[in-house]
């Protein structure tokens, strides 16, 4: 599951990167509705985006680091 918005550059590269590998993956856009961005804030502690849960990991923003350990987590 990703939780993302339009307008998000860092978004869009987490996107572009779950392709690349090949992950099929929900995305949950937070301006639908309330509800998404409650439930972001519910799953993280925070309304950042983008962020990824994989199990019960989370990953919240989208940066190199980010990028080694959702690629780790997603091959285990």
């Amino acid at each position: 599951m990703i939780y993302t918005a339009p307008e998000c550059p860092h978004s869009k590269k987490l996107k572009e990167f779950l392709a690349d590998i090949g992950a099929e993956v929900e995305e949950k856009c937070i301006l639908a509705d309330a509800e998404t961005l409650a439930e972001l804030i519910e799953v993280s502690a925070q309304r950042a985006i983008p962020t990824a849960v994989h199990g019960d990991d989370v990953f919240v923003g989208f940066d190199r680091r980010t990028e080694r350990r959702l690629k780790r987590k997603m091959e285990e």
